[in-house]
């Protein structure tokens, strides 16, 4: 069971309370113990850093499936966004600790159509390359349930002369599999690498590709190492000194947990032999800050040094005794972790020791990048910022930037949160453990239509504080909670008449309080969640694959009315 001093502690103070004869004294220890357990747990994922060291991971939040591609001296990264438009998030870095967000490669509702895709379906693992003056997106489209009984799945390619596009239309290279990668022999052949996914079969498998690299030309091969994985992921290649090296994660198997392994071999389509170092990365420290490293991919820097960018979970720890949480609870998701590498005298890349495996190295050898990515918004532009997410294809006909200068005007649109057609839902990426995220609105209920704040993780899966009208005719604050796909009412306020109202969220790892004002300086709690395990990657009965995000929704929940709320700006920053 995955559990901290504090929970320890705090479960024998309460079996030892009968022996406090006082029992405000009891109180006081009980708070004394949790204090120190609290700034115990702290040191533990806010780890103190020397000059020139960092601590994973470098891409924090909802950032799965990394992959990586150097282009000079600039790196480029982009992740998994499944349901979320627009898609295929692209982050640029120079020294691999700092990244900035700069684009998508799908931001136009013609280029993607993700409105019939299931929580945690839609776009998979992207791989970016670059060859010849052309970057290449390769990427994966999934419609999957849990018991397999429906399963449909096709790898894409995109590519564009300029980072931020435009972007070439898709192209379908196979109807099967997921996880595809692209490589580029040392002759100039193309080859798409992925999964063959289950129950097609556990391994890899291997096509060659025309020069476009947008048909097959040979294959498919399977690729073929030792060991039975229960779902194979990830696939990459990379050349080196007469060896081509594979890549890949896996969970079960051979080894406890998710975790990264490589092989190699003299030819393409192999046979590969594994290496007597495998697995190449796993998380051995139960107390470490990352764990379920893997899906990583290989690259060498300028500075001839090793990496590979991988995902990962922070899991905080809690008092829960359901088996879902018993390895802890990793409310911001799958993130990205950057890992370094040393080769062994026989030619196998390893984990490079440090202080803190896998969680913290020192710096790579490269000039430092300072970025700056603005995730609050003053919604003064024509268009959202960067950050924001839609779920699924917005409806550009129910919101607005320019009705009202300065102002995001959502419009009660059809259906709710809680249903994959419920579209007016604008988010994104908790990226801290500890935030606070504000907005203020203007809202006027007619019947049961409803505004507000949430913190988000799918339909079934999230907490939210929004605006509607009582039954007495008044209006009325509701706090519900949706955990695992039910819902139940935790808190009615009353509030009084008012133009406008400010309505923020404070999170504090698992702790959520949700709070309102009529000023934005005097505030009135509005609900406390006080363990939030269920806002989680654990805490959800659909796929698991994304992380918690925050915003602002306005839906008419059946009503068939189409009213304005008018969110004014929001502002969401890190808390010490």
């Amino acid at each position: 069971m995955f559990h901290t001093d504090f929970n320890i502690i705090t479960n024998k103070l309460n079996r030892l309370k009968s022996n406090f004869k006082k029992p405000y004294i009891f109180l006081f220890t009980l708070y004394v113990f949790q204090l120190n357990a609290q700034e115990a747990l702290d040191d533990r994922f806010f780890p103190k850093l020397n000059k020139s060291e960092y601590a994973n991971p470098v891409i924090k939040g909802f950032f799965p499936d990394p992959s990586i591609v150097k282009v000079g001296e600039d790196y480029y990264c982009v992740n998994s966004t499944f349901e979320y438009f627009p898609g295929i998030i692209i982050s640029h870095s120079k020294d691999l600790i700092n990244w900035k967000q700069i684009g998508h490669v799908f931001n136009k509702n013609e280029s993607i159509d993700l409105t019939h895709f299931w929580d945690g379906m839609g776009v998979w693992a992207p791989d970016i390359s670059y060859y010849n003056g052309e970057y290449y997106v390769f990427y994966c489209m999934v419609q999957l349930k849990k018991d397999r009984s429906y399963n449909v799945r096709g790898n894409y390619m995109v590519k564009s002369k300029n980072i931020l596009g435009p972007w070439s239309k898709p192209v379908q290279i196979t109807d099967n599999g997921n996880d595809p990668s692209h490589f580029v022999d040392k002759n100039g052949d193309h080859y798409m690498l992925y999964a063959a996914g289950i129950p097609q079969g556990n391994g890899t498998k291997i096509v060659k590709l025309n020069n476009e690299a947008s048909s097959i030309m040979e294959g498919p091969y399977w690729i073929e190492t030792e060991g039975k994985k229960a779902a194979p992921e990830g696939p990459h290649l990379f050349y080196k000194e007469g060896f081509y090296y594979l890549t890949m994660a896996a969970s079960g198997g051979l080894f406890d947990g998710h975790h990264m392994l490589v092989a190699r071999s003299k030819n393409v389509i192999g046979p590969y032999v594994n290496s007597p170092y495998n697995p190449l990365l796993t998380q051995k420290n139960p107390t470490a800050i990352n764990f379920h490293q893997g899906h990583g991919k290989i690259f060498q820097t300028q500075s001839n040094e090793w990496f590979t960018l991988v995902l990962s979970q922070r899991r905080l720890p809690t008092t829960s005794i359901e088996k879902r949480y018993a390895k802890g609870v990793s409310q911001l998701g799958r993130e990205s972790s950057l890992i370094r590498l040393k080769w062994t005298d026989d030619g196998w890349p390893i984990d490079f020791p440090s202080r803190q495996p896998l969680d913290i190295d020192f710096k790579p050898n490269l000039k430092e990048f300072k970025v700056t990515n603005n995730y609050s918004d003053n919604f003064s532009d024509d268009s959202l910022s960067l950050p924001w997410q839609y779920r699924r294809n917005p409806l550009y006909t129910h919101l607005s930037l320019n009705e009202k200068k300065g102002v995001l005007r959502l419009y009660t649109s059809n259906f709710d949160i809680d249903t994959l057609l419920g579209r007016n839902l604008i988010l994104q990426r908790e990226r801290w453990l500890k935030y606070t995220a504000t907005t203020k609105v203007s809202f006027s209920p007619e019947t049961k239509e409803q505004a507000g704040i949430t913190c988000y993780y799918d339909t079934k899966t999230y907490a939210r504080l929004g605006i509607q009208k009582a039954e007495s005719g008044s209006v009325e604050l509701v706090l519900e909670e949706m955990e695992f796909g039910k819902s139940k009412i935790s808190k009615i306020t009353p509030i009084h008449p008012s133009k406008s109202i400010f309505l923020r969220v404070k999170v504090n790892k698992l702790n959520r309080r949700f709070e309102y004002s009529y000023n934005n300086k005097s505030w009135f709690s509005a609900g406390e969640i006080v363990e939030a395990t269920y806002l989680s990657d654990q805490g959800t009965p659909n796929w698991g694959f994304m992380g918690m995000m925050v915003g602002i929704y306005s839906f008419n929940r059946g009503s068939g009315k189409k009213l304005p709320a008018d969110f004014d700006w929001f502002t969401i920053s890190e808390s010490k």
